[in-house]
């Protein structure tokens, strides 16, 4: 005769608490203390107790979006200097757009607090968001040249947009940067370019864990010696520019793969060489070839992580810093018409 499985009752009898404290439990509902749920979850390992992850899943969605009802406000966490606000920079208000639009859609609304506005401080950051009752924070990418934010995660909900936040470790969505870095260089050798130059500042690399970089290096390990070419590397994207033309006359590339593209710029490269960008922002999608991102999409899934932790009652930071990456898609353009053929002119 097969042997019957415990039930949520026997949990309860073998822990010594209620049967509605191990259903609470076992959602991880921070009404029970931490030692009560130690306890009930070592009861529940000793019994061999296994949940049904539909029911499961289920009963905790309905439960969660009773109690999150009156908290429908999500945070936009922003960090930005008053002397560069991201709305000026087209790839950040396409992920607001993208995590507004999909906040609405689930049923929140997404609205800025911004971490450096007058006289805010991080602790009466957080008394703002309490007494608004907000319980989700969806972290904007931060100013260039910094990792970290100073905020005390403890009661809230916390995903990140990009990776831009390496401390605290939390939970963070962004661009698959290697994979996509990969993708250009296949591209360009697939139009008959043999010689791929590669722009990046220190100072972004090092703000993408190197990711662009280890593509570029790993490609150029498989390549015969007469088409590697050295990156170019200047410490900041503000001395990309200068740096052009000499790099140009050392290494001859006969196409330049380069982070940040500026599709209204005057690159001081003559037009046989092609140009990639490796994050086309939607107004040169179809006039300069590179990689897509899709910062709206980015947002979105951004977004959905943020509502699944706050459904499951995960507060505080994410232990193992845990990452989502989204695949950037190759989008041809008349930079990058093929080897030997004139690209054409940028915006």
């Amino acid at each position: 005769m097969a042997k019957v499985p415990p039930t949520m009752q026997d949990v309860a009898k073998e822990a010594g608490v209620a049967r509605s404290t191990v259903s609470l439990a076992l959602r991880n509902d921070r009404s029970i203390p931490p030692v009560t749920r130690s306890r009930i979850f070592a009861a529940a390992e000793k019994l061999g107790y296994k949940t049904n992850p539909l029911v499961s899943a289920l009963m905790t969605s309905l439960h969660s979006r009773r109690a999150l009802q009156r908290h429908t406000v999500l945070a936009y966490v922003t960090t930005d200097p008053e002397v560069a606000p991201w709305r000026s920079y087209s790839m950040f208000i396409e992920m607001h757009e993208g995590a507004r639009a999909r906040a609405e859609d689930l049923g929140y609304r997404l609205e800025e607090f911004a971490l450096r506005a007058p006289g805010m401080t991080p602790k009466r950051y957080r008394q703002v968001l309490q007494a608004r009752g907000v319980l989700g924070m969806l972290i904007a990418p931060l100013p260039m040249g910094e990792h970290s934010i100073e905020l005390d995660f403890a009661d809230f909900a916390v995903v990140g947009i990009d990776m831009s936040v390496a401390n605290p470790p939390i939970e963070r969505v962004s661009n698959d940067h290697f994979q996509s870095a990969l993708l250009a260089i296949q591209e360009c050798r697939a139009l008959g370019y043999r010689r791929i130059g590669f722009i990046i500042s220190r100072q972004l690399s090092e703000r993408l864990g190197d990711r662009w970089m280890a593509a570029c290096h790993f490609a150029q390990a498989g390549l015969p010696a007469k088409d590697r070419v050295k990156p170019l590397m200047p410490e900041s994207t503000d001395d990309i520019m200068a740096a052009i033309p000499g790099w140009f006359r050392r290494e001859k590339p006969d196409v330049v793969i380069m982070s940040e593209l500026n599709p209204f710029g005057h690159y001081p490269l003559p037009p046989s060489v092609g140009m990639v960008s490796l994050s086309l922002e939607e107004q040169a999608l179809g006039e300069v070839a590179g990689i897509f991102q899709d910062n709206r999409r980015m947002g979105a899934i951004a977004i959905e992580h943020l509502v699944a932790r706050l459904e499951r009652c995960e507060f505080g930071t994410d232990e193992r810093g845990r990452l989502h990456l989204l695949a950037g898609k190759w989008v041809a353009g008349p930079t990058a018409p093929g080897a030997g053929r004139e690209r054409g002119p940028l915006l």
